[in-house]
């Protein structure tokens, strides 16, 4: 399994991304082991059925940068450590 943590998607957002895992639990072992105490959104690839040759690298966001995407696109904002709606 190869690691790439310097990755950045085509949205801007940093990102880890694995390749070659055979089994899911090893990226779970990795990001323990390299980040404990971190919250991870995994994105996985659905799209196993509609492309020929999908690659097998597996995306890793850390999950405060989700949240803040997520809370802009919902009309909210972030003011004093919460989030207000504009």
């Amino acid at each position: 399994m190869t690691v790439n943590e310097n990755y950045e998607d085509q949205y801007g957002r940093s990102c880890i991304v694995f390749s070659g895992v055979r089994k899911f639990s090893e990226v779970y072992d990795w990001l323990f082991a390299h980040y404990s105490g971190y919250k991870f959104a995994v994105l996985l690839d659905c799209s196993k059925d509609e492309l020929p040759d999908p690659d097998n690298k597996i995306y890793v966001n850390f999950l405060a940068d989700l949240h803040e995407e997520v809370a802009m696109e919902t009309g909210y904002v972030r003011k004093d450590n919460s989030y207000v709606r504009r």
